[in-house]
């Protein structure tokens, strides 16, 4: 198998359109001096958490350490949530009794996304008035750092927390859109830069599949690479992604993906069968691994064989994928922008060079068979999956 290569140089250039690191490590500036409340939240829990520690040590290095407080923000119910947000406002209000810099930092909170326990219930609501108001008179030298998983946005107390304070969101990238693996790709290489780490392209491609779009386990599988690779070594292979990075979830599907690519049907059997123990449908395993797979390398073939578009470069393929006709682009599939996710293509054609269009073409013909089949006939999925994994890997 031919690695699916994500060009570094591409990846590195496109740097400057993806999520910027800064918001995911509280920069590398410093806290504005004006500000005195800031807020973390968003999807990516592990990114929000991690900026809200750096900020809530870099006001720290301000001052003697002896008016700081965490608070443990996690509240099972209503009135716990009010507790908190009232022990907070309190803790505030109050100067430091040893005088100089004061930081409250409430982590972690659990109370704020749109649950009866939490933005919905009237009394969290007015605690929460109760804290933005005692953060708009703050006395001198306090500060305020507020870290949460969710955040009810459409609720006023969000709207007037944007005002007093400096809030960040921090959002997993969504895999489910065409072209995720280049942000995924770039957001691994800037995480990768203080270790000291680079990525065989191979190693970087099966490492984004794997850790997919979480930022906490991207650092975590990044620090025991650090650790494995020790001092003497700093580039990462693919023999160690395989050995030492764990299989998310979602990485299976990639692992079944390369699989059919690697014409190891045995592998891919194997997969699937798993896939199937742990409850996991037919049809979501057909349609999330397989189908996209035989898809892409159908039309990797056509774009090679109907317009010469070589899989050498990636910028060179993206540019030629660009200049295409809009009819001709119809049968590609495309990103939300509605331009033709060059990416997977890319990674396609790196891995059907000696496929052929006619099998290409009857790869897919047999994967919409196999497809209606599950939904409409009363044969075994388990059947139907194994024998169009062999079709495929024929």
């Amino acid at each position: 198998m031919k690695p699916l290569g994500i060009n570094l140089a591409a990846i590195c250039a496109l740097e400057g359109k993806q999520i910027d690191l800064a918001a995911f490590f509280w920069s590398n500036g410093r806290v504005p001096a004006e500000t005195t409340s800031f807020v973390f939240f968003g999807s990516d829990e592990g990114a929000a958490s991690t900026a809200a520690t750096k900020c809530a040590a870099e006001l720290s290095a301000g001052g003697d350490g002896w008016g700081d407080e965490m608070i443990d923000g996690a509240a099972a119910t209503a009135d716990e949530a009010v507790e908190l947000i009232q022990r907070t406002t309190s803790g505030l209000q109050m100067f430091n009794m040893f005088g100089g810099r004061k930081v409250i930092w409430l982590k972690g909170a659990t109370f704020l996304g749109d649950s009866p326990s939490g933005a919905r219930s009237e009394a969290v609501q007015e605690a929460m008035e109760s804290l933005i108001s005692a953060l708009q008179n703050l006395p001198a030298d306090t500060f305020f750092v507020l870290s949460a998983a969710e955040m009810d946005k459409r609720r006023s107390f969000f709207k007037k927390l944007s005002a007093v304070a400096e809030v960040k969101e921090f959002s997993k990238i969504d895999i489910s859109k065409p072209g995720w693996e280049s942000e995924v790709a770039a957001l691994t290489l800037r995480m990768a830069k203080p270790h000291e780490l680079t990525f065989d392209n191979e190693a970087l491609d099966l490492f984004v599949q794997r850790v997919n779009e979480s930022s906490r386990q991207i650092a975590n599988e990044l620090s025991k690479l650090d650790v494995y690779l020790g001092p003497e070594r700093r580039r990462v292979t693919l023999q160690d992604i395989d050995l030492m990075v764990a299989v998310s979830r979602n990485g299976v599907i990639f692992e079944i993906s390369r699989a059919i690519e690697q014409n190891n049907s045995r592998l891919a059997i194997r997969l699937v069968n798993e896939q199937l123990e742990h409850g996991e449908q037919a049809v979501s395993i057909m349609r999330a691994a397989i189908l996209p797979t035989v898809r892409n390398r159908f039309c990797a073939r056509l774009l090679m064989d109907a317009f010469g578009i070589k899989a050498d470069n990636y910028r060179s393929f993206e540019s030629a994928l660009n200049k295409l006709l809009p009819q001709d682009r119809k049968m590609l599939p495309l990103k939300k922008d509605g331009s033709p996710n060059a990416y997977a293509l890319f990674n396609a054609a790196r891995t059907c060079s000696k496929l052929s269009l006619k099998k290409a073409r009857r790869d897919l013909q047999n994967c919409a068979s196999a497809d209606r089949r599950l939904v409409s006939s009363q044969s075994s999925d388990r059947d139907i999956l194994h024998k169009l994994i062999v079709s495929l890997t024929g």
